[in-house]
């Protein structure tokens, strides 16, 4: 890393970008309801994925529940509350597509 700046500021921002996550990771897992919560993980997988419409989700329903620290039957209930709202569809298990962000974001960020 010594000889190689470019190595080190990548290392540098990629491990601060991990960190920030995290962070905003403990607080949704501390602060905000399911709702929000479950809103703010379907944003950030949109934001990742560079995908405006339709998304596949990369991880299970229950991969999902472990990550949000919430039950199966709730993360389904909100995802079927969001689908009647029509903020989503989902045409699938695996696959959401966003029908109104604006209206995930004012949840998802309501902390």
């Amino acid at each position: 890393m010594d000889q190689n700046a470019a190595l080190t500021r990548w290392l540098r921002e990629t491990m601060l970008r991990d960190l920030a996550n995290a962070q905003s990771r403990m607080l949704l897992l501390g602060r905000m309801t399911a709702p929000e919560r479950v809103a703010a993980f379907l944003l950030e997988i949109f934001e990742r994925r560079d995908v405006t419409k339709a998304l596949g989700l990369p991880m299970s329903r229950t991969d999902i529940t472990d990550y949000l620290g919430l039950m199966g039957e709730t993360v389904c209930r909100t995802l079927s509350m969001f689908r009647h709202e029509r903020m989503i569809a989902i045409s699938n298990p695996q696959r959401i597509e966003l029908l109104d962000r604006a209206a995930l974001e004012t949840i998802g960020k309501a902390q």
